[in-house]
């Protein structure tokens, strides 16, 4: 009883505060992606890609976000692929660290209902070409959290292709999925990022469930006293780790958002993010590119931040009904 009230009591504080804390992320993480776009001349995985899912997260749930802006944002994410199709279906590298940024956007279209066409068919195929024999896919970034781990692009990268199969190649690519599900039961993962895509992927490409409830056991375990997920055993509860944990555990692993696990993560998240609407998390990669602002805050943190700001975002979203 006591735990179905700790629950229940959890479950009033997200209904409260859930909407306002998405919204006044979303708000922030928008406002900061046509910036980046204009300062850099290309798309990223922490402003666009994963903030279109959680934008189309939060609009399914009736909460308030830019559609001019989304749009505006789905638009570019195409026109940077496009000049880069002729070389896609050749096989040329000339999209950096394809797996990752090819099946990051490919998702976060998906999420904003961008059909099918010539270009994702590329994008496509490209990443159907780069799946290794073991039926994984190599993460070329390298770069930490976001990029470094073969589990994130194995599971991005089945996903990409069942979200934008090929009618005439359909069976293929269900082959590739089944041989990319194979890979991710044999495999151990160890930071949170790899045991929350590992779930994800297993989710997604339709695993056993007792394989699917053996890794929602895992990543569940890993769960902090504060209610958060560290990205690593050696550092504290992060908006990154928990955020993409929860959603993992509930896209991935089928937890209800009312679960006592979810419950304390949401209670977390809220009590963690910044009055201006965003979770500020510490950056442990090497830069790679001149540094400029775009808006977000947390200066040379702000690209992971933006990161686990989407993240959060998305899991509070899940904690309320959809439409």
């Amino acid at each position: 009883m006591r735990g179905l009230c700790l629950f229940l009591a959890a479950g009033v504080v997200a209904g409260q505060d859930a909407p306002r804390a998405v919204e006044k992320s979303l708000a922030l993480l928008q406002s900061s992606g046509p910036p980046f776009v204009d300062k850099s001349g290309c798309i990223s995985c922490h402003h666009q890609s994963i903030a279109a899912m959680a934008v189309a997260v939060a609009r399914q749930r009736g909460l308030k976000v830019s559609d001019s802006i989304a749009r505006q944002q789905l638009k570019f994410t195409a026109a940077v692929f496009s000049p880069h199709r002729t070389n896609l279906l050749q096989g040329i590298n000339t999209v950096p660290e394809a797996p990752m940024v090819s099946s990051y956007a490919l998702l976060g279209m998906a999420a904003e209902g961008y059909p099918a066409d010539a270009v994702t068919d590329a994008m496509v195929l490209d990443l159907a070409r780069k799946q290794r024999g073991d039926g994984s896919w190599r993460n070329n970034d390298r770069r930490v959290p976001l990029g470094y781990s073969d589990f994130s692009a194995t599971a991005l990268s089945l996903e990409a292709l069942r979200l934008y199969s090929i009618p005439g190649r359909r069976q293929e690519f269900d082959e590739r999925v089944a041989h990319a599900r194979r890979w991710l039961l044999a495999a151990n993962p160890g930071s949170t990022e790899e045991q929350a895509f590992r779930l994800l992927g297993l989710g997604w490409s339709k695993a056993p469930p007792a394989d699917v409830r053996k890794a929602v056991v895992q990543l569940a375990v890993g769960q902090r006293g504060d209610g958060g997920w560290a990205q690593l055993a050696s550092l504290t509860s992060d908006a990154y780790a928990t955020g993409q944990a929860l959603v993992a555990l509930y896209q991935g692993g089928a937890m209800p958002a009312s679960d006592a696990v979810y419950a304390r993560g949401v209670r977390y998240l809220l009590g963690a993010q910044l009055p201006d609407g965003s979770w500020h998390v510490r950056s442990r990669a090497m830069g790679f590119q001149p540094y400029f602002e775009s808006g977000f805050p947390h200066g040379q943190d702000q690209w992971i931040s933006a990161a686990a700001t989407s993240w959060a975002a998305m899991a509070l979203a899940l904690t309320l009904p959809g439409r």
